[in-house]
């Protein structure tokens, strides 16, 4: 803006600052001469709530949208504090989660020795963890989390979900589900549960998956970037991925759902294919062990 009305007005460098932008304009504006000047140069509003709602996402909303909300509530520093505490627990809380998500099947696995403490092989997931979580902390790693973010968490885990509810509705086998729940509450789960169970909780993740899949695939994938010399600038600017990127999103988006129908096929595979001896548990539950109603 400041360009175009030096330009426009031929005014020497230095007239226009960001300092007096606003009482400069308000001046050759009170003229008629400037006005017309002024209306045909389409000059861009800098208006901060476009410039948040528009030009922000990801971690800007926790760290611009929402603190700039919090400045405008009374006694803001008291709410700041409380906020980024709540951050802070609401990331410690996760990671318990996700490091226990990873060191229990890797205990169930027997990959390290017996022997070796669960401190250690926590310490080395958190280290691996960390290693791979350092490029995120690149010049380009609010990008990296972008693709993170887009992609880790959205087909693993509804190929997740819908491998855990067929598995439990018709591998497990919902009689023996629906006695695992009335051995916990007392009785059977009511039409409504068993309905959901069988059919309706598998065939919606399925749909939004096959919808999901399609979307992505027809789509052409782009990041959003800060580019100053954007026209619409500050609203992100889409730019496509680079090829070797569509590698990387495989690792993240289809390897991980890859696993568990893959095992599958390679168990089944060995068992029918190969005629091989596999030892196969006893499947046991508590509800067959115990006698909830102490008949003998």
């Amino acid at each position: 803006n400041i360009l175009l009305l030096l330009n426009a007005f031929d005014l020497s460098e230095g007239t226009f600052t960001e300092g007096n932008y606003d009482e400069v304009l308000q001046n050759l504006n009170s003229t008629i001469s400037g006005s017309e000047v002024i209306q045909g140069l389409d000059l861009s509003t800098c208006n901060l709530r476009t410039f948040l709602s528009e030009g922000v996402e990801g971690t800007g909303l926790a760290f611009i949208v929402f603190t700039e909300a919090i400045t405008k509530m009374p006694v803001s520093p008291l709410w700041s504090v409380l906020f980024f505490i709540m951050l802070f627990c609401l990331g410690l809380s996760t990671m318990f989660g996700s490091i226990e998500g990873v060191v229990v099947p890797l205990q169930d696995l027997q990959i390290f020795p017996k022997n070796c403490p669960k401190e250690v092989l926590t310490g080395v997931v958190c280290l691996v963890s960390f290693s791979i979580a350092l490029i995120f902390a690149l010049p380009s790693g609010n990008y990296w989390l972008a693709l993170f973010d887009s992609f880790a968490g959205s087909i693993p885990l509804l190929i997740i979900a819908f491998c855990e509810m067929t598995a439990v509705a018709y591998l497990y086998g919902m009689d023996r589900f629906n006695k695992d729940i009335e051995f916990m509450i007392g009785h059977k789960p009511n039409i409504f549960w068993q309905a959901a169970w069988r059919v309706v909780s598998p065939l919606i993740v399925l749909v939004i998956f096959v919808f999901y899949f399609v979307t992505k695939v027809n789509s052409e994938l782009t990041y959003l970037t800060w580019n100053p010399n954007s026209e619409n600038f500050p609203v992100l600017e889409a730019i496509p991925y680079p090829s070797w990127v569509y590698i990387i999103i495989f690792f993240l988006a289809g390897l991980p759902g890859l696993f568990i129908p893959g095992f599958a096929l390679y168990k089944l595979f060995q068992r029918c294919c190969c005629k091989k001896n596999i030892n196969i548990l006893e499947l046991n539950t508590v509800s067959a062990k115990v006698n909830m109603y102490g008949n003998q």
